[in-house]
């Protein structure tokens, strides 16, 4: 592009003034609100040039996919105890979003959080949620499957786990605790919990009627064509103890691909009733198998799975 002429002395008059630090011209763009949606569509941009799978994860895998979430823990005046709440959203028509306070990061908590919602709401085809140990679990023996995700097969719900410390895969959810900080808890000084759970039913429901969301018609059917399978959602890596491999990490095991998948994301389809893990990769919303494998259950966990009779 060509270079438009500067005035007579602009040059030399411009090029003795520093330039402001970068730190200050973005405060300054998200001051004036232009800051946003650039960060927004850049971490887009990066998901789709990476392949990201979100065709596939909500329009292949399940029709509803909720996804849920920690907020980070808050405090009032006058109490030294942390509060915690959990998050849910879905982001495709009946939009939804939901919080609620719960007692701890646990997955007893996520399980109970999870019965109220299905109850109230709908239950969904798929959740997809956090790596966290409260979620995913913190095995110290591969290939376990965690309570929360039992829980959820048992009610033949995919759990679907996202990319480990990698906000924007849970763009919409982490849009909602956005939403939670700045509209509910920045703009009140809470005195209790009792104080805190009843306006937050008020903030809920006033979502609800913004968002129009009706409670979909649901049949009460048995689902006996449910595949039994979780999803872990990955970003490719190279393998430091193996240089020049490329590596994915499930459950504390090691699944290698072809080096020309580093940086980009895969899916990982654990079908639980064959045991096997099969690796998809997504480009221009078409999914492609890349790779096959024996992935054997823990058998603690398949003497679980075993007696809730999913597999």
């Amino acid at each position: 592009m060509e270079q438009l002429p500067l005035s007579k002395g602009g040059e030399k008059k411009y090029s003795e003034i520093p330039p402001p630090p970068l730190r200050t011209i973005g405060q300054i763009l998200k001051d004036l609100g232009l800051s946003k949606r650039n960060r927004k569509d850049r971490h887009k941009g990066a998901a789709k040039y990476l392949c990201y799978p979100e065709y596939t994860v909500f329009n292949l895998i399940a029709k509803r996919v909720l996804e849920i979430d920690f907020i980070g823990k808050k405090f009032i005046t006058g109490r030294t105890e942390p509060l915690n709440f959990i998050a849910s959203s879905f982001k495709k028509e009946p939009r939804l979003r939901h919080f609620k306070r719960i007692l701890s990061e646990t997955g007893d908590e996520i399980i109970k959080y999870l019965k109220l919602f299905f109850k109230k709401f709908e239950k969904p085809d798929a959740v997809k949620m956090d790596n966290g140990f409260a979620m995913a679990g913190t095995p110290s023996w591969p290939r376990i499957i965690s309570k929360a995700s039992l829980w959820l097969l048992s009610q033949k719900v995919i759990p679907i786990f996202t990319v480990p410390r990698k906000p924007f895969s849970q763009a919409s959810i982490e849009g909602n605790n956005s939403v939670f900080s700045r509209k509910f808890w920045n703009g009140i000084d809470f005195r209790s919990t009792g104080e805190i759970d009843i306006k937050l039913e008020w903030f809920n429901k006033a979502s609800e009627e913004y968002l129009n969301y009706q409670k979909p018609k649901q049949k009460k059917s048995k689902n006996i064509n449910f595949i039994p399978r979780i999803y872990f959602i990955r970003q490719v890596k190279e393998d430091k103890e193996q240089t020049g491999k490329a590596q994915i990490n499930l459950l504390k095991e090691k699944v290698f691909l072809p080096k020309s998948y580093i940086n980009y994301f895969v899916l990982a389809e654990w079908n639980l009733k064959q045991e096997k893990l099969y690796i998809y990769f997504e480009k221009e919303q078409q999914s492609k198998m890349i790779k096959k494998l024996s992935f054997k259950i823990n058998q603690k966990s398949k003497e679980k799975l075993k007696k809730s009779k999913i597999i």
